[in-house]
């Protein structure tokens, strides 16, 4: 059976012979009172009697100490008075439970109690992290945030205030505050960090500036994690499969597929023509990226890739047939405009339709989660608009009427459903989750020999270099102020 919180209950009327007589006995009644037993408390006692003796000089008699975790006693009202006893390393260990069981709310609750009454616990600054990992799971990120800032405020020089700015960043990411994202990445910049965090915070500090939709910045921050990994030591480089590096290329490919399609194509033809020489490079630039990505065949930006290499295509496509048209054609003239240019673009057409294709059966063979699989129904979504444009005469016609009026293609054309896009801007945040949900994490709950502790550390450590994520839950664990570093990022 779950254990709840309160962990010891007992009911003691008060008599005539306790410590407080009647008239503190109706008082307590109706008054709640609560008590800190604080680690370090003498003990001894304190009750007299009327017919207790009283010397001038004081008798030196034996005493007590212990040394506790700190407990928390509530006395509530009623017609007995109830007392509740809460021991901290009990309520953490529910809490543990609760997380483990993914009943984060529950877990939030117990770890809340430590937070709030329990500030002097060995168990605040665990329990501090886990109710944010907790908040997290809720997707409560505002509140997460704070819980992270307290870390950081509370422990600056522990190991976990790494730990915490990660996961602050992640929480105020997914609240939208971008731009605090990327200072808190670059003030880690500025610290002592291993080579893996160093990658992943250029990682994360370029995701940021591409919802920002500063396309250059971004491009820096992710190819500074690329470069960073080029030159480190063999004992330190992350595999090219490795998380953090796929998802480099892939936001270097994002971050020159956001600038192809700022570049419109206006008039005059000498201004047209630098401009779409200058979108062929920015073209050819993120589909390099987005290749390097594609090839490592991870299960989440792999196939990102191969749906965003289609989209390049198509983007590129539009872009052109949507170029400014000069006045004083004629409806003759500019239907021949029209058939001639579409055939002329077709290749790009075709070799969008080629990429969408492969990226399919791509996906459906190494796609493993339901979030990766958005990637597969919107590629089948916009395989199917993309065929149409290129071989229905319907289509063509209304494409036409749609450039001539001003309009915009992907929107009124292709008029992708609201949730496809939703569901695609979701798999891509998924996907920047994806290591941090293959486990709970590991909280302290047992203490535990520190020298074994340090071995599993290494081994830990070894591993992270070879296999570049370090996600996995540790069995290991301890009752120390600082949890282990597992499942730490997201």
């Amino acid at each position: 059976m779950r254990r709840r919180p309160a962990l010891l209950f007992f009911r003691s009327p008060l008599n005539h012979g306790s410590c407080v007589g009647h008239a503190g006995e109706s008082g307590l009644r109706r008054v709640t009172l609560l008590l800190l037993v604080a680690a370090g408390v003498s003990m001894g006692s304190a009750c007299t009697t009327g017919a207790t003796r009283t010397d001038e000089v004081g008798v030196q008699t034996p005493t007590s100490t212990f040394e506790a975790d700190p407990t928390l006693i509530r006395v509530r009202d009623g017609e007995l008075v109830d007392t509740e006893s809460l021991d901290s390393q009990e309520v953490f260990e529910n809490a543990y439970l609760d997380f483990q069981a993914r009943r984060y709310e529950d877990a939030l609750e117990n770890y809340r109690i430590i937070i709030d009454y329990f500030e002097e616990s060995r168990f605040i600054l665990p329990s501090l992290y886990n109710a944010g990992l907790a908040l997290e799971h809720l997707e409560q990120w505002e509140d997460a945030a704070l819980l992270y800032r307290r870390i950081l405020d509370d422990f600056p020089e522990s190991e976990e205030s790494i730990n915490a700015s990660f996961r602050l960043g992640k929480s105020l990411h997914e609240a939208g505050r971008y731009e605090e994202v990327v200072e808190i990445m670059l003030g880690l910049g500025l610290r002592d960090l291993s080579h893996f965090d160093t990658v992943e915070a250029h990682v994360r500090r370029g995701n940021a500036l591409l919802e920002l939709e500063q396309w250059a910045e971004a491009e820096d921050a992710f190819q500074a994690a690329v470069d960073r990994n080029q030159r480190a030591p063999g004992d330190e480089k992350l595999l090219e499969n490795s998380h953090f590096i796929v998802q480099a290329y892939f936001g270097l490919g994002e971050s020159f597929h956001g600038r192809m399609d700022q570049v419109k194509l206006v008039l005059p033809t000498e201004r047209m023509t630098d401009d779409l020489n200058t979108k062929a490079d920015l073209h050819q630039s993120a589909q390099a990226n987005y290749l390097r990505a594609l090839r490592q065949h991870h299960p989440y930006w792999s196939v990102a890739a191969g749906y965003k290499i289609g989209r390049l295509y198509q983007n590129f496509y539009l872009d052109i047939f949507s170029a400014e048209i000069p006045d004083g054609l004629s409806e003759e003239q500019i239907t021949l405009y029209f058939e001639e240019l579409r055939e002329t673009i077709r290749v790009v057409m075709e070799r969008a339709l080629s990429v969408y294709e492969r990226n399919l059966g791509l996906a459906r063979r190494i796609v493993q989660s339901p979030d990766a699989a958005a990637w597969i129904d919107a590629t089948a979504l916009h395989l199917e608009r993309m065929r149409a444009l290129l071989d229905d005469p319907m289509v063509h016609r209304r494409a036409e009427r749609i450039v001539l009026a001003g309009g915009s293609l992907e929107e009124e054309l292709f008029n992708i459903p609201a949730f496809a896009s939703e569901h695609v801007r979701h798999a891509l945040a998924k996907a920047r989750d994806a290591a941090r949900e293959a486990s709970p994490p590991a909280v302290a709950l047992h203490e535990a020999d520190r020298h074994a502790a340090g071995r599993h550390a290494a081994d830990r450590h070894a591993a992270d270099r070879h296999a570049a994520d370090r996600h996995a839950a540790d069995p290991l664990v301890r009752a120390l102020p600082l949890p282990p570093r597992t499942a730490l990022r997201y």
